[in-house]
């Protein structure tokens, strides 16, 4: 009926306290019934403030709906630690069950018998007394918690007659009958959660909840000296008083069966405290601490394969696209003169067809870097060179001047880049000769033949 988060309240000068919120689910928040019920609660834990019971700081409205602001318990219920005990096989031992149950009839007692401003009882009652509703500190604090069903004289929400509130498993036979209760409804609970710590199975658990409710109208109950080992006579004593059918017989007062579990851990001879309690609650707290660190671990693993996989994909695309980036560098490459194995053959290694012998009566033609006779016009062909037909690290010139020089298809020639520091130099090193070879000829100093070239 209620959700419960772990919150920070937090206050002036850096101050913070852990604190838990119980918050009215929101299809609830609409029925007139329940909020009066849920103000009950708080109403009620609002004036208890004892070591036994869950304080409530607060009470608020936001969303739409109702939210109490409670004192954060750290540590596990009662229902965890008896579920524990079985798992392990091992009997309850019997100091710490009475010691426990000694706190909460101390619990019990003050809210039993607490009282308003005016002085006048309020009358509280729980009525829904149950291993979940006990919270025990790692610490070894045991605080009742919920008050949710709680009956007070002064409630705001009446209780209809007939209508029973509160587990089946741990009503009294006269809450189970649908007749008046008082705290003596809680003292039969009390005695329900003894039995089962000590037993190590529940008391009253039928088929069906009627069957359940069935057997709580009968209150047939078992001596606990058939189930626990250091049962002992006066144990089963008290046991049978807290747990009597009828009201009467039972405890009157849940301060009287306090005192006798007192004087049972009196005679047991064995000494326990707290310190003992918190060895109960600490491998919960470790179990429930490492289940998280192993949902988290779960979490960061099945982050990082997604991670994982992700970067694998676009390590793939990476090198596919690396590998067609490399192949078109390779594409263009500038041509390399030396790459050919016969100079007077490289028209055919370039795919031009086979290579031509020279005429009868001619000299054979020969190749030569860096000059810039291949500059000259093809007088043959009737076609002009330009500069930029091949880049000064592939200009040739032939020998005699009167040869033929093969012309290189401007498809071969490598693209100039541009913008490229490559593209620059080599333009600035055109400029730097061709600057050159006009300085010479007007300053006379060039070879005739090389002079008759430019002439013409």
């Amino acid at each position: 009926m209620a959700e419960v988060f772990r919150a920070e309240s937090a206050g002036l000068e850096g101050f913070k306290k852990t604190v838990a919120i119980k918050r009215v689910l929101p299809h609830l928040s609409e029925k007139k019934q329940f909020i009066g019920m849920f103000l009950d609660e708080a109403r009620l834990s609002a004036h208890l403030s004892h070591s036994n019971c869950v304080q409530v700081f607060d009470i608020g409205v936001g969303d739409n709906t109702y939210f109490i602001v409670m004192e954060f318990v750290d540590g596990a219920d009662l229902k965890a630690i008896i579920d524990q005990s079985r798992r392990g096989g091992q009997p309850f031992p019997l100091e710490l069950a009475a010691l426990i149950c000694l706190r909460i009839c101390e619990g019990l007692s003050y809210a039993h018998e607490a009282t308003d401003g005016r002085g006048q009882t309020l009358g509280i009652v729980h009525r829904d007394m149950s291993p979940p509703n006990v919270l025990i500190t790692r610490h070894g604090e045991v605080k009742i918690v919920d008050f949710g069903l709680a009956k007070a004289n002064s409630q705001l929400e009446k209780s209809e007659p007939g209508i029973i509130k509160g587990k089946f498993s741990y009503l009294s036979p006269e809450a189970a009958l649908g007749q008046p209760i008082d705290a003596r409804t809680d003292i039969f609970a009390v005695g329900i959660i003894l039995w089962e710590m000590l037993a190590g199975r529940r008391l009253f658990l039928g088929d069906s909840d009627l069957d359940t409710v069935r057997q709580v109208q009968a209150a047939r109950i078992p001596s606990i000296r058939d189930f626990h080992p250091h049962a002992t006579p006066e144990l089963d004593r008290v046991l049978a008083k807290a747990l009597a059918r009828d009201p009467v017989h039972r405890y009157q007062t849940a301060r009287e069966l306090g005192r006798d579990l007192n004087t049972l851990l009196f005679h047991a001879g064995h000494p326990v405290s707290s310190f003992d309690i918190a060895a109960l609650v600490e491998p919960i707290v470790r179990g429930r601490e490492d289940s998280k660190r192993r949902e988290k671990a779960d979490k960061r693993s099945i982050i990082g394969s997604l991670i994982e996989e992700a970067l694998f994909e676009f390590t793939s695309l990476q090198g596919g696209e690396s590998g067609d980036r490399s192949s078109a560098e390779l594409g263009a490459a500038p041509l390399n003169i030396g790459s050919f194995d016969g100079p007077q053959d490289w028209g055919g290694q370039l795919g031009l067809g086979p290579a031509s012998a020279p005429a009868a009566g001619s000299s054979p033609v020969s190749f030569e870097l860096g000059n810039l006779a291949a500059l000259e016009d093809d007088t043959h062909s009737g076609r002009s060179r330009s500069p930029s037909a091949a880049p000064p690290s592939a200009v040739v010139m032939a020998s005699p001047p009167s040869a033929h020089l093969p012309s290189v298809p401007p498809s071969l020639a490598p693209p100039p880049k541009s913008g490229g520091k490559g593209g620059l130099i080599a333009f600035f090193l055109v400029l730097v000769l061709i600057g050159g070879v006009v300085g010479a000829y007007f300053a006379g100093v060039l070879p005739p033949s090389i002079t008759g070239l430019l002439k013409r």
